[in-house]
């Protein structure tokens, strides 16, 4: 497995609350753009704490950076879509496979 993909995993096994993001492609151009720290997750969505408030954003079609011990990474939404449990049991599985 590459770096790449061996970042993406342990992102993707972590817990995302408390991590600073940002939105950088999504099918509504009111959201691109719109960054700060992840309050909350539910199977659908982000609530993210921004300087304006509190945003609710959908993980399906949309591309988030994510700053993760000192990195910025990219990540699908849909590779998020699940309830955060099995999100991360997914990111643990790939991590696994990655051995």
């Amino acid at each position: 497995m590459s770096r790449r993909l061996q970042g993406l995993a342990m992102v993707i096994a972590d817990e995302w609350i408390g991590l600073n993001i940002e939105v950088v492609e999504s099918p509504n151009p009111c959201e691109i753009g719109i960054r700060g720290v992840v309050v909350d997750e539910t199977m659908n969505t982000f609530k993210i704490k921004t300087e304006k408030g509190l945003k609710t954003i959908v993980k399906k079609g949309r591309t988030f950076r994510v700053w993760y011990k000192g990195k910025r990474i990219r990540v699908k939404g849909d590779l998020m879509a699940f309830r955060p449990e099995d999100r991360i049991k997914r990111g643990i599985m790939l991590i696994k496979k990655a051995k």
